[in-house]
């Protein structure tokens, strides 16, 4: 068997991620035709896809259809090639990704089975690839995350830990740098939710705002030419959104005041500054988007190593 390749991908409703620091939107177009620009264009199976164009809408299972795993091509081609002249060859994979902690017994199986194949080939910002999933390895979210900060939490009695990432926003807590199961939990709500919110508000006022344009605004970036009340708009929202997570996630016994918490994911980044503001207790984010990716990636060595 050929080289294995590891490749750790956080398959987001808001972003696709690699261990690599490849990002974009979880979406893409279906073209009839071959564009001009080859950025991102993926062909498989006789389409042409413009990975990243647009993002689909929050999915709860992420098997039910092949989205993801055309989007995984994309992800898996900007980890393996070789830029420096274009040669890729055959490649054996074994992709390492990861599911919310409250579906990973119940799903881990099939998104495992979802991925592994064999002679797939496709064609990539004009490059050729066939390449073999020899496996798939699967682990929970955020806790693998959490691995990039192990070493300064592992020793403390008790940590919260919230990702919030565009669909939902998921919990639990670390006794002594130990999961305990009975904790985690997961909140329907996520940044996509509060993109929504605040579209149609803009829309109410005649305004069309992309979530792109939103996330500058709550970075507190100037986006758009004219401001017409759109910042307060968006800024009292977050904080609205942001105060109400804070509460739902204390109606669950989490005691954010006297534990320390801990925040992942991207919707954790977006809202840093207000999750400072308005959690009372020690509260540290990790800025790192590509933090579970990368956590997937270290936990797929080191199982390795086991064998």
């Amino acid at each position: 068997m050929k080289e294995l390749k590891i490749i750790g991908i956080d398959h987001g409703n808001a972003s696709i991620k690699t261990h690599t620091g490849f990002e974009c939107k979880s979406g893409f177009t279906i073209l009839n035709d071959e564009p001009i620009s080859q950025k991102r264009l993926l062909q498989f199976e006789s389409k042409y896809y413009s990975i990243g164009s647009e993002r689909f809408p929050v999915k709860a299972d992420k098997t039910l259809d092949e989205d993801f795993f055309v989007l995984s091509l994309g992800a898996i081609a900007e980890s393996i090639v070789d830029v420096a002249n274009g040669l890729v060859g055959e490649r054996d994979i074994i992709l390492s990704a990861g599911l919310p902690i409250v579906n990973y017994g119940r799903m881990k199986e099939r998104f495992k089975s979802y991925f592994i194949r064999n002679n797939i080939g496709f064609i990539y910002e004009s490059r050729e690839y066939l390449i073999n999933i020899k496996d798939c390895f699967v682990f929970p979210q955020s806790y693998s995350a959490l691995l990039t900060k192990f070493s300064e939490y592992k020793n403390l009695p008790l940590v919260n830990v919230c990702d919030i990432g565009g669909g939902t926003c998921d919990c639990f807590v670390i006794e002594y740098g130990l999961l305990n199961t009975s904790s985690c939990f997961s909140l329907p709500v996520g940044a996509i939710h509060l993109y929504n919110n605040i579209i149609q508000q803009a829309l109410a006022l005649g305004y069309h705002l992309t979530e792109s344009q939103i996330q500058q605004m709550i970075l507190g970036k100037q986006p758009t030419f004219k401001d017409e009340g759109l910042f307060k708009i968006v800024n009292d929202t977050a904080t609205r959104f942001t105060q109400k997570l804070l509460s739902q996630v204390g109606e669950h016994g989490f005691e954010l005041r006297l534990n320390p918490t801990v925040f992942c994911g991207g919707g954790s980044i977006l809202l840093k500054q207000i999750l400072e503001e308005n959690n009372t207790g020690y509260t540290e984010v990790i800025e790192d988007s590509f933090t579970n990716a990368k956590g997937f990636e270290m936990l797929a060595k080191q199982k390795l190593l086991k064998r």
